[in-house]
């Protein structure tokens, strides 16, 4: 027989996990499906630097007390909130430590349909179990949306992959590697695979790397004076230091309830790409960097890749590689998420987003979204773990109002549990 629990959340990351403790702490029975901090373990390149600050990098109890500063004390590891930058297995580490103290029963099964029956939802599990729920919360994070531009989807996987597919970087080894892009993504695994002795370019439309400036040492007089009007002019939001992330970062609501096309055009733009500031030095003078190039198309030729690339001057260029890795972002498509097949049909969606209310809940009743899927409703902040607080607090305060309103929930039904043959 399936068994029944109010609330399913699909995923164990940064915002799984941040909504599971929520709910707990709420008295709201709920599991947990997924691998803990999987895609940060399993799909990003050891020695990866957090493109966050250390103090904006915390997942989020009810007291908010467990926090990456806390974590780091106990564990005796180095730790600044914005001066020192976070590795990758410093979070990771992390995560898991959250994940044992506020949420230890995660449950690691691959889910591979959802759908209703009846007022509820039945998950069904590539082991051939199934769990009914009354609620469902998919928190699956961005990399089901990896994006591969139109150019570069005819080559074979041993000429392309993406910057999201990454942990360690040994096939790399003695290829000649082009990285496009000018991102966190693309200077950060450009950086660490130079430093493993692999030749490596960047290529990117931009005519510079973006790298946040440095924190100055020594300021003038004039600068020390106006020190304390640095918050009213850049103010520190988590994601960036403009009053409109500030807005974006803290009241995530407000960009819920702009226009439309105002909040397609926030998420879409607020966020430029940006690298570490402490990755200018592994990068600047280092890397050799084709800038201010297009992408115009791309070919095998003789078990290589060559990409043909405008210049500004109208010109043309070609580079050839052993390899090419598209460090080109994630685009949110749920026709992607596999599992999401059956529901698809009645989830209202916008560029391949789902159209969310106030409190996160998709066209669907009782089906949410949170992390980076709901950038198009609530803004960058949901791409960032900093945004996790959000949904975890809204989410849960509206599952314990409508349980309150319908009384204690009540045992589900009982359904026949699909067996393997």
């Amino acid at each position: 027989m399936a068994n029944g629990v109010e609330v399913a959340i699909i995923g164990a990351g940064p915002y799984g996990l941040s909504i599971a403790s929520h709910l707990r702490h709420a008295n709201i029975e709920c599991r947990v499906f997924g691998a803990t901090m999987g895609a940060w373990k399993h799909q990003m390149p050891p020695g990866m630097l957090l493109k966050s600050h250390a103090w904006s990098s915390s997942l989020y109890d009810p007291n908010a007390a467990f926090t990456l500063e806390a974590f780091c004390a106990e564990h005796s590891l180095p730790y600044h909130p914005a001066d020192i930058p976070v590795p990758l297995e410093t979070f990771v580490a992390y995560g898991e430590a959250f994940q044992r103290r506020f949420v230890p029963d995660v449950e690691n099964r691959e889910l591979i349909n959802l759908s209703r029956s009846g007022s509820d939802f039945l998950a069904t599990f590539r082991d051939g179990s199934a769990v009914r729920a009354r609620k469902v919360i998919v928190a699956v994070g961005v990399h089901p949306f990896a994006h591969i531009p139109p150019q570069l989807r005819h080559l074979p996987n041993e000429l392309l992959s993406h910057s999201g597919e990454y942990g360690p970087l040994d096939r790399l080894q003695g290829k000649q590697v082009i990285v496009l892009g000018a991102g966190a993504s693309a200077s950060g695994l450009a950086a660490l695979i130079s430093e493993q002795g692999i030749e490596v370019s960047i290529v990117a439309r931009d005519n510079e790397l973006p790298f946040p400036k440095l924190p100055r040492t020594a300021r003038s007089l004039l600068r020390r004076l106006a020190l304390p009007l640095r918050p009213l002019i850049h103010p520190n939001s988590g994601i960036g230091g403009t009053w409109l992330l500030k807005i974006c970062a803290d009241m995530p609501q407000i960009i819920h309830a702009l226009p439309e096309a105002y909040r397609l055009h926030i998420a879409r733009t607020a966020l430029g790409p940006s690298g570490h500031s402490s990755l200018r030095s592994r990068v600047i003078g280092k890397i050799p960097a084709h800038l201010g190039r297009t992408l115009s198309s791309a070919e095998a030729e003789g078990g290589r890749v060559r990409l043909n690339l405008a210049l500004p001057d109208g010109g043309s260029e070609s580079l050839v590689a052993d390899h090419l890795i598209a460090a080109t972002g994630f685009r949110t498509d749920l026709s992607r998420v596999r599992f999401l097949q059956t529901l698809l049909p009645n989830i209202r969606t916008v560029q391949g987003s789902p159209i969310l209310s106030f409190r996160y809940e998709s066209s669907v009743p009782g089906l949410y979204f949170a992390g980076p899927a709901t950038a198009n409703s609530f803004g960058p902040v949901a791409r960032f773990a900093y945004g996790a607080i959000h949904p975890a607090r809204t989410i849960t305060a509206h599952i314990v109002r409508a349980r309150s309103r319908q009384g204690e929930a009540l045992p589900l039904t009982a359904h026949a549990e699909p067996t393997e043959n």
